[in-house]
């Protein structure tokens, strides 16, 4: 049945094939069995099935395909690209993936871009690349396997070098992240980055982005750093190195024969080597140097380390060793030259006096200053023992200030009598002399004591016994008191015999009353 079949079938298609025979533009046999429309880029050969269908040979119609599709048989052919790449892509047919005859609107490619395997390509989807979305490198309007692929393409604005690398990008940059940098300038050019170099940044030595002509020399780069102002030659290695431009291996001793020690030590090479670092020597004495610092206006000659050491420039000097005198207290913190007015050579005097006679406010009258002052302070902590002078600081006068009895300070100006300080207090007018010690003492001006019977020998009895000394005592006494002890010398006012009986007042008369007399 199916032969039967077969021959009416084909029968048919010849009947057909006669009827449209004069017509030239008549459909071909297989264009009647068509299943339907193809796609709009296939349009053009739709007439014309024997562009892509080979009659009764599928195994021909691969080919017919690929001598249209000649850049999918170049890459079978290398095994590049996706068709190249894509497993057993010798043993794929065109029409296993693309199938045709779906109408002009149909996708005949089928690709479904979330679950596209960009690992079957020539550009393997790494690093950062992975989390990108397909637009950011494959543009609507032009076919994947258009898409560059060199890094530049994509990523030409983020390239600082401005192309002056060229375009080998991968070189250095990493698809991980394109910051990440693996180049290694050790190994890949003639000049190690050791030390500081190591920390630099690009920038810092290829200025502009250009790099073929870099210089690698230190004066190239270092040439505003240069203190020496190229006086030293081009030759920095030999004092500096990499790890810092600062820190010299420059051995001072064995280049010069002056070790650098001390305050030396810390200096700058600019503070000795002036003019720019000029390989003119510098003085190597301390009076070269110093002569700015020298106090001594060079009265102690050149040689300054008799005195002074590398560690300071403050003298060492052994006062005491050298001058017998030695520096304690306020004299530790002075300048040599507040002494040694002149020649430094020349010895001074050591006696207080010698020194301090402008400072002296006793005129000279006290010889020994030591006695009451001391090198910790001229006006300070004065100590005098008055107890060794002709007047010893008793009672009273033993809490009274100097300046209480020394008006001045020339000590011995000052007066020993009582009178001479406390005229002021006597209430007696001088009546009673000037020894004012017969009654007062030191302890207190107004604890007095007097005996007048064994003082004077005049015994105050009777009436007497209750007067006040003023009323005996009347005018200014001299020193020693003397006054007359008759009775008529004070009485004769009161004497009613107006001296008839002469001045014997006591024959009649007694101390208990000038009255009432009695007489044998």
């Amino acid at each position: 049945m199916n032969t039967v079949w077969r021959h009416v079938l084909l029968g048919m298609m010849l009947y057909s094939a006669s009827l449209y025979s004069t017509n030239a533009n008549a459909a071909s046999i297989e264009s009647l069995v068509m299943p339907g429309p193809v796609i709009e880029a296939h349009g053009e050969v739709e007439q014309e099935c024997a562009s892509c269908h080979s009659a009764f040979s599928q195994a021909q119609q691969n080919q017919l395909c690929l001598e249209c599709h000649e850049e999918v048989a170049v890459d079978l052919d290398k095994r590049v690209g996706f068709h190249g790449i894509h497993p057993e892509p010798a043993q794929t047919e065109c029409r296993s993936c693309h199938t045709e005859h779906k109408g002009r609107a149909a996708d005949i490619v089928g690709l479904v871009p979330e679950g596209f395997d960009h690992d079957n390509t020539d550009f393997p989807l790494t690093g950062d690349h992975a989390a990108q979305p397909c637009a950011s490198c494959h543009a609507q309007d032009k076919a994947f396997r258009d898409t560059e692929r060199e890094c530049a393409s994509c990523h030409e604005n983020d390239d600082p070098h401005r192309r002056n690398l060229g375009r080998q990008c991968g070189d250095c940059h990493e698809p991980s992240r394109w910051s990440l940098t693996s180049f290694d300038h050790n190994t890949t050019t003639d000049f190690r980055l050791n030390g500081a170099h190591s920390t630099l940044s690009c920038a810092s030595c290829h200025v502009d982005q250009i790099f073929e002509t870099t210089p690698d020399t230190c004066a190239n780069c270092h040439a505003l750093d240069d203190v020496h102002a190229g006086e030293r030659g081009d030759q920095c290695q030999s004092c500096h190195t990499e790890k810092t431009w600062a820190d010299s291996s420059f051995d001072h001793r064995a280049e010069t024969d002056f070790a650098l020690q001390g305050r030396h030590s810390d200096l700058s090479c600019a503070a000795c080597h002036l003019s720019n670092m000029s390989l003119t020597t510098p003085p190597g004495s301390c009076a070269g140097c110093h002569s700015a610092d020298d106090v001594h206006r060079g009265q102690r000659g050149t040689d300054c380390a008799e005195c002074h050491s590398s560690s300071s420039w403050k003298t060492d000097f052994d006062h005491l060793a050298s001058s017998g005198f030695a520096l304690t207290g306020a004299h530790g913190e002075l300048s040599c030259d507040q002494c040694h007015r002149g020649n430094l050579q020349d010895p001074l005097d050591t006696e207080c006096e010698d020194c301090h006679a402008s400072d002296d406010p006793h005129e000279g009258e006290l010889v020994s200053c030591s006695s009451c002052h001391n090198d910790s302070s001229w006006t300070n902590r004065v100590r005098f023992d008055h107890e060794f002078t002709e007047f010893p600081l008793l009672g009273m006068h033993s809490v009274a200030t100097c300046d209480q009895c020394h008006v001045s300070a020339a000590f011995h100006s000052a007066a020993q009598a009582c009178a001479d300080c406390h005229t002021p207090n006597d209430k007696h007018d001088g009546s009673l002399g000037t020894d004012c010690g017969q009654c007062h003492n030191p302890s207190g001006w107004a604890l007095w004591s007097f005996d007048h019977t064994a003082q004077t020998g005049f015994v105050l009895d009777g009436a007497h016994q209750g007067l006040i000394c003023s009323a005996c005592h009347l005018q200014s006494a001299a020193h020693p008191l003397q006054i007359a002890t008759s009775c008529i010398s004070c009485h004769t006012n009161d004497d009613a015999h107006q001296g008839q009986f002469g001045n014997a007042c006591e024959r009649c008369h007694s101390t208990e009353a000038f009255t009432g007399a009695r007489f044998d």
